[in-house]
């Protein structure tokens, strides 16, 4: 089967171009010839390896002649409404943008997820109020639902919406995409690897991996440590652009000399700093379309501790691979962090019981399979 990727960008940018990558690189290994479309002139080389063919234009319909369709995150509507007029067509969607005008599917005051579908609810919890892009005049811009609906009425005739979590096939649906056209398909890297139980560390390490954003939470992190006694240690390995506001908050809390701040730390070096720690914290604010660094921590042994907040409920087993919180719920996260701390043997076993869940449940190879399985429905 020949397959024509649409995405906006056409070079490594984050975690969806490494998925995009690996999906094409995986399904041209299998025998399905791979081709990209996208807006971006200047592709990068290393980007565009796995594909025979690609283009900033419709032309290269005519000139691959795909069987389907595969789309990603494409700005162009007129694109996305035109391709799955003519091609059997599958969404796969990465994130809360086609449904949310912040993009981040929490609310601005009081952070809280919502959980409804875009509308009038857009209006009463002030999310028409965004951030300006930098530069701008004024510090604010005033955005409605219209892009969300345009969005949505693009992809009315797509045949096949792939997500990465049950939230987000439900996010989909009260949106009005019919159940039947959304199925969950784990977008699994092929860069997971299970080396296996890295061994006990004795030392009472906690460990976050990620950007260091708002909607990450290491400010609500920060302040469940402050309220856990004891010679524990943390470390924050990450950067972004709410990595300064943390490092004032761990001061103001007095904790900052328990905490490190590592910055951006290359992927290849990670396994050093999961074998450091006795378990990861996924504190994130905003609903996880999936959540991957949980899985790569539990595939190296280490329990995790996480909000019960988007895709991380699919793939952490309370009380068995590590422990789930109530969103927001700082208290409770500084609860569900001291047994594990205070008790190795525990950490022990929910390490070991994580390895296995992972190994069972979450390969690169079981999720190209279900792309290919996807894909065949479809055409």
């Amino acid at each position: 089967m020949r397959i024509l990727h649409v995405h906006d960008q056409a070079t490594f940018q984050g975690g969806v171009e490494r998925i995009l990558f690996d999906t094409a690189r995986g399904l041209s290994s299998r025998g399905w010839p791979q081709a990209l479309l996208s807006s971006t002139p200047a592709a990068s080389p290393e980007f565009t390896r796995p594909f025979e063919r690609c283009s900033d234009d419709l032309s290269i319909i005519d000139k691959f002649r795909p069987d389907a369709v595969m789309m990603h995150k494409v700005s162009d509507l007129a694109w996305i409404a035109e391709l799955a007029n003519t091609l059997p067509t599958a969404y796969m969607v990465h994130d809360h943008d086609l449904v949310c005008p912040r993009r981040h599917k929490y609310f601005p005051l009081g952070h809280g997820v919502c959980n409804l579908p875009a509308g009038k609810a857009c209006f009463t919890n002030l999310c028409f109020v965004q951030r300006a892009a930098r530069g701008s005049r004024l510090p604010i811009r005033i955005a409605g639902t219209s892009r969300v609906r345009r969005g949505l009425e693009a992809t009315r005739n797509v045949n096949r919406f792939l997500v990465g979590s049950a939230y987000m096939r439900q996010e989909l649906v009260i949106n009005g995409i019919d159940t039947e056209r959304v199925s969950v398909v784990h977008p699994v890297p092929a860069s997971l690897r299970i080396p296996g139980f890295h061994g006990l560390n004795a030392s009472p390490e906690i460990l976050f991996v990620g950007q260091v954003i708002r909607g990450k939470g290491v400010d609500l992190l920060l302040r469940a440590l402050s309220r856990l006694e004891g010679n524990w240690r943390a470390r924050i390995v990450g950067e972004g652009n709410h990595l300064p506001a943390c490092r004032d908050l761990a001061e103001e809390l007095g904790i900052a000399e328990q905490v490190a701040f590592t910055g951006w730390v290359d992927h290849d070096r990670l396994d050093e700093y999961y074998a450091a720690a006795r378990l990861l914290v996924v504190p994130s604010r905003w609903p996880e379309p999936f959540g991957m660094v949980g899985i790569e921590a539990m595939a190296r042994g280490r329990p995790v501790v996480a909000f019960a907040t988007g895709g991380i409920p699919d793939w952490l087993e309370d009380g068995l691979t590590g422990l789930l919180v109530p969103p927001g719920d700082v208290d409770g996260m500084a609860a569900a962090i001291r047994p594990l701390l205070d008790n190795p043997d525990l950490a022990h076993r929910m390490g070991l019981a994580a390895v296995q869940h992972v190994k069972e449940r979450f390969s690169h190879y079981a999720y190209l399979g279900q792309v290919m399985q996807q894909m065949e429905h479809i055409a």
